[in-house]
């Protein structure tokens, strides 16, 4: 696989997590507040899941315009995203963001180097 295919591929992935990330926080929002009413917790955690959403949205659309610098913001999002996911609540969905973003990163190591030479 090429690496214009790679970052097609990977600009995918950071969609398809976009889309998770979206039905995990709405369900938050939604679900869990009404459960939990007057709890300020359930929406912060579901505004911060929809800024998760919003970082994997740039990271995906910003990574075709071949900016090394847009190339670290999506590294640097995919990290926090890891880290994030692994020292919170896990579960399935956990896993599963976790699957694509370790896959991500992978795909994004091995297209560095088209990164680097640009500005």
């Amino acid at each position: 696989m090429d690496d214009h295919s790679k970052t097609k591929l990977a600009q995918g992935l950071f969609f398809l997590d976009a889309l998770i990330w979206l039905g995990v926080g709405l369900y938050t929002l939604w679900g869990m507040a009404g459960r939990y009413s007057g709890q300020i917790t359930v929406y912060v955690i579901g505004i911060l899941m929809l800024g998760n959403v919003g970082a994997m949205l740039l990271s995906g659309f910003l990574l075709g315009r071949q900016n090394k610098w847009f190339f670290y913001f999506a590294i640097l999002v995919l990290v926090i995203n890891i880290i994030l996911t692994v020292t919170d609540q896990f579960g399935i969905f956990d896993f599963i963001t976790l699957i694509i973003d370790v896959v991500l990163f992978g795909i994004l190591i091995s297209i560095r180097k088209q990164y680097r030479s640009i500005s």
